[in-house]
């Protein structure tokens, strides 16, 4: 596999296992400082409605820097806000926090559309689907790990050497982007011929012009807004309300989704040519899978069975979201897919803030199993949409 591309993987994963240990970092010095937990859940919030302006305002780079270099000047500015964001913890200025972490995350809503657009530049078409699955065993073990680790690390040695460690892990990633720079220069991309606002608004008319793409921009909002069920607070829920077991099962319940996403990855990677003839059929399983197995576990009481389901979650997420890269990397051409990949960042991140405020509303007022009912019903709408779009595909081009 293409070397470049390697270190493109590597440089996220350090970009993103740094996110993810701030997060956890932050959560925990503002309920701290505060005591309110308010403020606490508004760490996801800040950064969820961040990354979805980022995602409407990020074309305007595209045409004026090289991908690579998009990359490469976000991940700077992170290491130096995050130096800012080290001084401005350590003396409870929780206004300042709140706006340093917007800024950073306001970075990473730019560089993932800038990432996920390079992958097929540095690989040939006929392994995108080895690629991609690549990707996604590295970034999910990352933020698997991550997270599980954050927390007992935090526990143990306090947030300050935590945030050295993340700020550590930044400098890595960008002396990793630092080296695919040269790439710029092959990859330059078309030079500006639009105002900002039209540039805004490139890849909304990409997905207008195609049927096909507008459904499959309307799957990836409905798959992000259910997707929120398999957050960590709602499974906690779940596991004390339905289950009725103690908080251990939550670590066992995470641990076997992320068991079965990377599994899954594993397993498309070492039978890469299979999929690749049936990417279209193994989106449509992985959301029949989902609807099933999140209708099942709605239903359940035991929690061994609980497991098993988290499993093949993870599964059947995997697979349709391999699937859902690939052919959007293999139909958009590469002038375009960045303004694509941007309408998709904002799209799935609304879509993901407006489900938890969802899925906390009728957690709270119907019960928690109610939740997945739902969860399951719009999967089964989103495999029928599937369903549709895997026919306009190759009619349209």
């Amino acid at each position: 596999m293409h070397s470049t591309f390697i270190r493109l993987v590597t440089g996220q994963a350090f970009n993103g296992a740094g996110m993810v240990l701030y997060i956890v970092c932050l959560m925990q010095m503002i309920y701290e400082a505060s005591h309110s937990p308010i403020l606490m859940s508004l760490v996801p919030v800040t950064i969820t409605f961040t990354r979805f302006i980022s995602g409407l305002v990020v074309p305007v780079f595209f045409q004026r820097f090289p991908l690579p270099m998009i990359l490469l000047y976000a991940q700077s500015f992170k290491s130096a806000f995050f130096i800012l964001l080290i001084l401005v913890a350590f003396y409870g200025e929780l206004s300042l926090i709140f706006i340093l972490m917007s800024l950073l995350a306001f970075l990473d809503g730019c560089s993932d559309p800038a990432s996920d657009a390079l992958i097929p530049r540095f690989v040939q078409e006929e392994a995108l689907v080895k690629a991609n699955s690549t990707a996604a065993i590295v970034y999910r073990t990352i933020e698997f790990g991550c997270w599980a680790l954050g927390g007992v690390f935090l526990a143990i040695f306090g947030a300050e050497p935590l945030l050295i460690v993340v700020f550590t892990l930044y400098v890595i990633a960008t002396s990793v982007f630092w080296t695919i720079r040269q790439e710029a220069s092959v990859l330059k991309d078309q030079p500006r011929k639009s105002s900002p606002f039209e540039e805004m608004l490139m890849g909304w008319k990409e997905v207008r012009r195609f049927s096909w793409l507008r459904n499959f921009i309307a799957v990836s909002f409905m798959d992000a807004a259910v997707g929120v069920v398999w957050i960590a607070a709602i499974v906690y829920i779940f596991v004390e309300e339905a289950l009725g077991v103690s908080e251990v099962w939550w670590g066992w319940i995470n641990a076997s989704f992320f068991l079965g996403l990377i599994m899954t990855g594993v397993i498309v990677y070492a039978r890469e040519h299979l999929f690749r003839r049936q990417l279209r059929r193994i989106v449509l399983i992985g959301f029949l899978g989902s609807a099933l197995v999140t209708g099942t576990y709605a239903l359940i009481t035991l929690p061994l069975l609980a497991l098993l389901l988290s499993v093949g979650v993870g599964v059947s997420q995997q697979l349709r979201g391999v699937g859902m890269h690939t052919i959007l990397q293999q139909k958009i051409s590469g002038e375009k897919l960045p303004y694509v990949y941007a309408v998709n960042e904002a799209v799935t991140t609304l879509a993901f803030g407006i489900g938890a405020l969802t899925v906390g509303i009728i957690a709270e007022n119907t019960g928690i199993r109610l939740v997945y009912l739902i969860s399951a019903g719009f999967l089964l709408a989103c495999m029928g949409l599937w369903f549709i779009t895997f026919r306009k595909i190759g009619e349209e081009k």
